[in-house]
């Protein structure tokens, strides 16, 4: 019994010499701020989704000019430079074009038109070669381009830079922010950071002629944010 009242005697001393140090650490006085970061970085991958949309009275007619002209349009890719891995079917549908509303009662209904579509997804390593590849494309019979967009291949670099721009400035926001208070800046006690970048625009549904098209992939702006806790006194 004695040596039980001992063990909870040790116990109850232990944690009482913790609390002060934790009670200690929750009255700490803080200063919370924020910083961010900016780097621009010119994007060395593009993507670009494009295909053929035919229509015919019946559906094997729609389907069949779809698979010649979409054949058509993988070969022409190939022959750009593409590699085969780097094109993706993104998407295929045959429907029915939407009835027209009859105008006049008891009008005999007009036989459906079918609508084949076929989309791929390009990758392209170069990003000089899209407004070629696009006229490739074009020039094969595909008649659909649905998106070009740009990316960075491995933003990680970007990333970093603009990390350190951000605690940078929330370290000068906390400098002048102490001194404007009062009080003296110090041990920095949390971060946290986030991302994101903002990709250059991408032309939609452009119109195309015997003139190279003319594709610009700009700049990329990458982005860092933090919240940065510090101690004052």
């Amino acid at each position: 019994m004695k040596k039980f009242n001992l063990m909870m005697l040790g116990l109850l001393l232990l944690l009482a010499a913790m609390l002060p140090a934790s009670a200690a650490e929750n009255n700490v006085s803080k200063l919370i701020v924020q910083g961010e970061g900016k780097l621009n970085a010119a994007p060395d991958v593009a993507t670009v989704v494009l295909g053929v949309e035919t229509q015919n009275a019946s559906a094997s007619g729609a389907a069949a000019q779809n698979a010649k002209l979409m054949n058509e349009t993988i070969s022409a890719l190939i022959a750009a430079g593409i590699a085969e891995k780097d094109i993706q079917t993104s998407s295929y549908s045959l429907t029915t074009a939407p009835e027209e509303e009859q105008k006049t009662a008891g009008t005999k209904p007009k036989a459906p038109t079918f609508i084949a579509s076929n989309l791929v997804t390009v990758k392209l390593n170069d990003t000089e070669k899209v407004g070629q590849v696009l006229d490739a494309a074009v020039s094969a019979g595909s008649n659909s381009i649905q998106s070009v967009s740009f990316d960075i291949r491995n933003p990680q670099p970007e990333k970093d830079g603009a990390l350190t721009l951000a605690i940078e400035d929330a370290k000068r926001k906390a400098v002048v922010a102490a001194k404007a208070a009062g009080v003296k800046l110090g041990r920095v006690l949390e971060i946290s950071e986030g991302y994101g970048y903002v990709s250059a625009a991408s032309p939609k549904n452009a119109a195309f002629s015997s003139i190279a098209t003319p594709i610009q992939p700009g700049e990329m702006e990458v982005t860092a944010s933090v919240t940065v806790t510090y101690e004052v006194s």
